[in-house]
């Protein structure tokens, strides 16, 4: 069995902290929504992917997306800090103590 959910409801940014450079955004936002919503905050994800307009910020994710500006921001896994998943066996975080921009490359 295959289920598919749409969560292109799931939308929205709930927060921003500037000093810091972290947001909290919700999956289902897409790509030119998610860069013109930050821009109010003064902000940029760093992260285009050729189908931004078409894309999700759940999708990137899932899929381990690379932009065209991967070399600056790196990857989707590298700039994302804390994810959350709630499936039907229960929660799981991934939790980074800080983005890759903040400790230099990746040794491994």
């Amino acid at each position: 069995m295959i289920i598919s959910v749409d969560m292109t409801r799931m939308n929205a940014i709930k927060w921003v902290d500037k000093e810091n450079n972290l947001a909290c955004i919700q999956a289902g936002i897409f790509g030119n929504d998610l860069e013109r919503d930050l821009k109010q905050y003064g902000v940029i994800t760093g992260h285009e992917p050729d189908s931004m307009e078409f894309s999700t910020l759940g999708g990137w994710v899932a899929t381990r997306a690379s932009g065209m500006k991967k070399n600056t921001y790196g990857n989707i896994e590298d700039i994302v800090q804390n994810i959350t998943l709630v499936t039907s066996k229960g929660t799981y975080n991934k939790l980074s103590s800080w983005p890759r921009v903040s400790n230099g490359p990746d040794l491994n």
